[in-house]
């Protein structure tokens, strides 16, 4: 059993000496969402208003190399809060940020991650409570005499941050360890064949 510890503990090695490089900020964009601008397509939750509160995207971006891009989504002004907005990267919806209640003190935000290979990609971005002007929001007000999201709701830029996070690559040490590993796995092979061949004779 002994004879396996070798090419096993430097295949560990391996995992455990990936190295993760730092992430490359690809831009911080200032949108605006209104309800002039259509939602994207795949938006849900949305209100009586139907599909509106886009940021007249979708808006391209370059990513240097193939990865995951970590997406970071929140006010750009804080001034009302109660949006909650639907991310896209590549017409996929990525989720919803945080629920917030309509002025209330907490402003939403989100963080989302996903695949994108290199070169020209696009995000989008859809704010959901502008399809609920003069209706009940879907996620409460935070002032009881405000039941309804007022006609002249007007929310202020959205920031979206994108970063991009390269493939780990494996450390020397790591690549060292590796090689040791799959000697030891050949010797290995070549001991049993070894042992086979003996106990034919």
């Amino acid at each position: 059993m002994q004879k396996h510890l070798l090419p096993g503990a430097a295949l560990m090695s391996l995992v455990s000496g990936v190295a993760n490089a730092a992430p490359v900020l690809i831009g911080t964009f200032i949108e605006t969402a209104t309800t002039s601008n259509p939602a994207p397509p795949g938006s849900t939750g949305l209100g009586p208003l139907g599909a509106v509160g886009g940021i007249n995207g979708p808006i391209t971006f370059d990513a240097p190399f193939s990865g995951d891009v970590v997406m970071t989504v929140q006010p750009a002004v804080k001034v009302f809060a109660g949006d909650v907005y639907q991310a896209f990267i590549n017409g996929v919806s990525l989720g919803f940020t945080k629920a917030v209640p309509l002025f209330g003190s907490n402003f939403t935000s989100g963080t989302f991650t996903a695949p994108v290979e290199a070169g020209a990609n696009n995000f989008n971005i859809n704010d959901q409570l502008l399809s609920y002007v003069g209706s009940t929001p879907p996620y409460g007000s935070a002032a009881s005499t405000i039941t309804a999201v007022p006609a002249g709701f007007s929310p202020d830029s959205v920031a979206i941050t994108l970063d991009e996070l390269p493939a780990p690559v494996p450390e020397p040490r790591s690549l060292w360890a590796l090689l040791v590993g799959l000697l030891g796995l050949a010797c290995v092979r070549t001991r049993r064949s070894g042992a086979v061949a003996s106990d034919r004779l």
